[in-house]
């Protein structure tokens, strides 16, 4: 990827903003207002809103080096119009709130990625939480709020403030007032409002100010006629230093008064008559500037004499402010800047344009990407700003943690420019596919596709070296979406993966890792498990040559649901632990990277254990993550998954209702048709549990007609919504059809084979030998048990034998059986641990049975066989004193005293003939 210029000039200009402007030494010190911000300390919120030039950044400058030399932490951030989107907002305050000394944690690396890999939402719960324990007070001071005010920004800020933790406060700055719900923050005491009235000069400050040579009665009168505005006291004490106020300047400063409105504009020229010529054309040239260096203002004007002219400009201090303490970087006062422009426009129009190009240029050569396309754009050249993000690598910054700074590129050329420059247009689909937007990032692509109706393996043609950078892109964007989508994955969509590879084996490392990932994708989709990985493992070479961590952690996520599709749960669990790893380490405990391989690990722990490491509700939290992050296909069936199973094995209503609801708001917002349909297989589970024949038939038959037996073998894709579906649909007509019920799980079974799905094919025996117990055929069901033990031990597959509580005493008859018999020992211990887990999950119910240790439940198994003490012992292999153990215990808990009396309370149970 081209290189977009230095780090370190990016790092700056960022820096800057967290920087106070540096106040010239004459600025009068505001006692009156430093008591009033003292008095107010228990507000979250103190609002500075007035109009320009009346001294608010001034103001809380002093109030900042105040509570710095009390040994507070406060934080100081300029906005800017960019600062309107809610995460460059958030990495503003990160950054501002780090250089106060306050521990924020992995927040900062995240920032440096733009916020990308975790949610507003986390990023805030994390951050008020390190603000909750800094232990000390901390101040936020927000300069020039109003230059990013927009509507979603107040709606956040206004929701974050209400959230801010105990001794955390904000200040602001504004030249009018957002809409953060200002009354009910101000009728709550959560907020003080400080206004112009309240931050005008009294005339003992104002004839401080003017404390410089003029006469007394001129000095009154003046402070008089400017009413207390900060600015414009600055301005006359300028003019009257620049040696206008005793002669000269003496008239013009007297017809102030007449001036009215047009103060401000009347000020200004009379300091502009007091400058040589070439000091006037610097700064209209430069006044199009945010901020600027002597070396940006240089190549600006084509000269080398910036740094003299600016010497000449030092008694403007007020007007022009150093940014850093090194006075490197300078601004204009905003109403001084607003001027310049004016006069600018007014004296020379033309020049504009061609102000604003060089500027881009000159940013350009300094490798600061954003101002140089901000300047490009606001000289009209939307060719320029499209060749200038297609050079840092369009689309392709978003693997290498830049769809922040993408995403504010792009909003620096208007949607209807964009339609000339094709490149653009990918990289804003490739946006909106990674922010989950797929039907938008479809009809973005298509209005640039070279055939969007073509099969992707149908272009391009011949070797990838002739093919041109637009080429390039179309491929991978298309690639993506159409993975992204799913509906349209199919087995020749398949090969074209291999065709590419054939074709082009020579396409750069980031392309061929690409496609490769997407070809992992579509290998999972279509069944063909092993190929998947292979892919994936492919994709991490290719990703490795070329630095891409992102990408490379996306590989480790393939590699991980081919290995727990196809039963190999400990090969699962590395590549997933060590996609968490990477994604801690590179992106944050809270990225959304994290969320995805938390997601796919809860999967495999349920299916190996039935049970997770982490709450229900952490799953929860992370399955959202993935939702409003990076999501497909195959995380969202992970996800949904794993939080119903949880729920169904556990008959919690509520829970299953909320899976649900949750994957039909997906499949609605992203059109997944396979997704679906495990959604409706969720339902009829779901209704199945809660005994709805009325909601539960219909969907039955709907779902019967729309997964023929069979399916799975004329389309493939239809593999892995069809296992779930068969599976809803066995259990359902268990008890109703025992022999369609049998196609369906036999269907299933077959299925899973085929593809080479372990745990579907353990999950398929179980159910089809749950059908024989109920069929009363006790062989089959133990021969489908002993099929479903022998493919589960090995790897530890335990969920489908948690879904069928009935084989409970076949699971112990079997278990028995591995032990007595000399059976192989692995299964028999899986079995064991199976047995034991069922115990301790066993009846819900006031069973008396429900108070029995495992064991002691095998003891009265074989207690209601008629065993005698010692036959107990040999067929539990223990002895007969640990048999008279087990039994002593098990009257005290049936309330019983002889073995009479507990067979009378296990058959009141019913649990005898169970057993």
């Amino acid at each position: 990827m081209p290189s977009t210029g230095t780090a370190s000039d990016a790092q700056r200009m960022l820096q800057l903003k967290l920087e106070v402007p540096r106040m010239p030494s004459s600025v009068v010190h505001r006692a009156r207002l430093m008591t009033a911000l003292g008095s107010v300390a228990a507000s979250r919120l103190v609002l500075l809103t007035a109009p320009a030039g009346f001294g608010k950044t001034t103001l809380l400058s002093q109030w900042r080096d105040h509570l710095r030399d009390a040994g507070g932490r406060v934080g100081w951030l300029t906005l800017d119009e960019g600062d309107a989107d809610v995460r460059r907002f958030m990495i503003g305050v990160i950054r501002a709130l780090e250089s106060a000394d306050v521990d924020v944690g992995d927040l900062v690396a995240q920032a440096d990625r733009g916020l990308t890999e975790i949610t507003i939402d986390s990023a805030v719960r994390e951050l008020n939480a390190r603000l909750a324990g800094s232990g000390a007070p901390v101040t936020l001071i927000l300069d020039d709020y109003h230059r990013a005010s927009a509507q979603p920004l107040d709606g956040f800020l206004g929701q974050w403030i209400a959230l801010l933790p105990e001794g955390t406060r904000l200040l602001m700055s504004t030249r009018r007032r957002p809409d953060i719900g200002l009354h009910r923050l101000l009728g709550s005491g959560a907020a003080v409002e400080i206004t112009s009235d309240m931050l005008r000069f009294t005339p003992s400050e104002s004839r401080q100010v003017l404390d410089v040579g003029l006469a007394e009665a001129d000095r009154d009168a003046l402070a008089e006629r400017t009413e207390g505005w900060p600015v414009a006291l600055q301005l006359a004490r300028l003019i009257t230093l620049q040696g206008q106020g005793q002669a000269s300047g003496a008239p013009a400063l007297g017809r102030l008064a007449t001036r009215g409105g047009h103060l401000w504009s009347f000020l200004s020229d009379q300091v502009l008559r007091g400058l040589t010529e070439e000091a006037v054309d610097f700064l209209l040239e430069t006044s199009i500037l945010e901020r600027f260096s002597v070396e940006i203002t240089d190549a600006l004007r084509g000269r080398d004499d910036s740094w003299r002219i600016m010497e000449q400009l030092e008694p403007l201090q007020s007007l022009l402010t150093p940014l850093d303490a090194d006075a490197v970087w300078y601004r204009y006062h905003h109403l001084f800047a607003d001027y310049l422009q004016a006069q600018l426009r007014q004296r020379r129009p033309t020049a504009v344009p061609a102000l604003h190009l060089r500027a881009s240029e000159a940013f350009e050569r300094r490798g600061l990407l954003d101002e140089a396309v901000r300047h490009a754009s606001l000289a009209g050249d939307f060719a320029r700003c499209a060749e200038l993000v297609e050079q840092a690598g369009g689309w392709r910054l978003v693997l290498f943690g830049g769809m922040g700074q993408l995403n504010q590129l792009l909003g620096f050329i208007p949607p209807a420019e964009r339609l000339s420059h094709p490149r653009l247009l990918l990289a804003e689909a490739y946006v909106k596919l990674k922010m989950g937007l797929l039907r938008e990032a479809r009809s973005t692509f298509d209005l640039v596709a070279l055939d969007p109706g073509a099969p992707a393996g149908d272009w391009p043609a011949g070797d990838w070296s002739l093919l041109n950078d637009y080429e390039r892109d179309t491929l991978n964007i298309n690639v993506l979406i159409r993975t992204y989508e799913d509906n349209t994955v199919d087995v020749p969509f398949l090969s074209f993966f291999e065709t590419m590879r054939q074709r082009m084996p020579d396409a750069d490392g980031l392309t061929r890792g690409v496609l490769d990932c997407a070809g992992a994708v579509a290998s999972l989709c279509a069944g063909q498990l092993a190929r998947a990985e292979d892919f994936a493992r492919q994709a991490m070479g290719a990703m490795r040559s070329v630095n891409s961590v992102l990408g490379l952690n996306y590989c480790f996520l393939h590699a991980g649901l081919s290995c727990a599709y196809r039963g190999e749960l400990r090969s699962a669990t590395a590549y997933l632990q060590r996609a968490k790893a990477m994604a801690v380490e590179n992106f944050g405990a809270d990225s959304g990277l994290k969320a995805l391989a938390e997601t796919l690990l809860a999967l495999v722990e349920l299916w190996g254990d039935g049970r997770l490491t982490m709450t229900a509700q952490e799953l929860d939290e992370a399955f959202r993550h993935v939702c409003d992050y990076d999501g497909w296909f195959e995380i969202y069936a992970a996800g949904l998954d794993s939080r119903f199973r949880l729920a169904w094995l556990a008959q919690d209503s509520a829970a299953m209702d909320r899976v649900i609801a949750d994957g039909d708001a997906l499949t609605r917002a992203r059109g997944l048709e396979r997704l679906a349909s495990i959604v409706q297989a969720q339902r009829l589970l779901r209704h199945g549990a809660a005994g709805e024949t009325a909601q539960a038939q219909p969907l039955a038959e709907h779902l019967a007609a729309r997964f023929p037996l069979g399916i799975w073998r004329d389309n493939p894709v239809h593999w892995r919504a069809g296992v779930d579906v068969a599976f809803a649909l066995g259990t359902w007509l268990a008890i109703r059809d025992p022999a369609q019920a049998r196609e369906r799980a036999g269907d299933m079974l077959a299925c899973a084979r085929a593809i080479g799905a372990r745990p579907y094919e353990v999950r398929a025996h179980l159910l089809l030998a749950r059908i024989a117990a109920l069929g009363r055929r006790p062989d089959d069901a133990m021969a489908h048990l002993r099929e479903a033990v022998e493919r589960a031990a090995g790897e530890g597959i335990a969920l489908p034998f948690f879904e069928q509580p009935e084989l409970a005493p076949l699971i112990r008859r079997l278990k028995r059986a591995l032990w007595d018999g000399g059976g192989n020992p692995v299964e028999a211990s899986f079995l064991s641990s199976i047995d034991e887990r069922m115990a301790e999950t066993g009846p819900a119910d006031d069973s008396p049975i429900a108070v029995l240790s495992t064991r002691e439940q095998e003891v009265v198994a074989e207690l209601s066989r008629g065993l005698t003490n010692k036959e107990i012992a040999r067929a539990l292999d223990m002895t007969e004193h640990t048999v008279k153990f087990h039994l002593k215990n098990i009257f005290a808990k049936l309330g019983v005293d002889r073995r009479a009396h507990a067979l009378s309370a296990l058959r009141d149970t019913g649990w005898s003939s169970r057993a």
